[in-house]
């Protein structure tokens, strides 16, 4: 990800040629009204990819139990960022806080399928 520096990497899930995370901030752009606070998750997922540490409220661990993967969510105002952990941070997916628990749902679908493709 270009927007991101740091000493972890970050890259986007590509499913299909087409990037979630791009769409939602194409659609972002068109809204108009989320642009600070998208500006500002970067600046979270910056300070992620160079190692600071935050409070729970803005970068947190949301695996579920068992899972092997690590999962993450990383929150500023109403967006959601979903991460996992593998070679670096894959950025999966992003939405609102209104959809939150359907956003976690597809999240981890991607995910999923995501894993299960790799050989």
């Amino acid at each position: 990800m270009s927007e991101v520096c740091g000493r972890i990497p970050f890259r986007k899930l590509v499913v299909d040629g087409v990037s979630p995370y791009d769409q939602f901030c194409s659609q972002l752009a068109k809204d108009g009204n989320l642009a600070k606070q998208l500006s500002g998750a970067i600046n979270i997922i910056n300070q992620v990819a160079n190692f600071q540490r935050l409070p729970g409220e803005k970068f947190r661990e949301i695996t579920p139990h068992g899972e092997q993967i690590k999962e993450y969510e990383i929150k500023k105002g109403d967006l959601r960022f979903y991460v996992i952990k593998e070679d670096g941070h894959i950025l999966v997916f992003a939405g609102k806080k209104g959809s939150q628990k359907k956003d976690i749902r597809r999240f981890r679908l991607l995910k999923e399928s995501h894993l299960q493709s790799k050989p």
